[in-house]
């Protein structure tokens, strides 16, 4: 650990913005990918639950259809 220390210390002041610069775009990127990840889940989400509601709406349909066939024969 005192060896890094010592390592950073090496380091020379426009090496130390330049690494400071690449941690802030890095933090950068990793916030807009985390943003685009939930923008993608949310917009499948969406998806798949007009897909869940039009599958229900029409098997009630199919079952509504069914069971008047039933009940016109019984």
């Amino acid at each position: 650990m005192a060896q890094s220390a010592c390592a950073l210390v090496d380091f020379s002041a426009s090496e130390r913005e330049d690494a400071m610069a690449e941690v802030r775009q890095l933090i950068t990127d990793l916030r807009d990918a985390a943003q685009d990840g939930r923008a993608l889940a949310r917009r499948y989400a969406d998806v798949l639950q007009n897909v869940v509601d039009e599958y229900c709406v029409e098997f009630e349909k199919r079952a509504e259809a069914a069971l008047a066939r039933l009940e016109a024969v019984a």
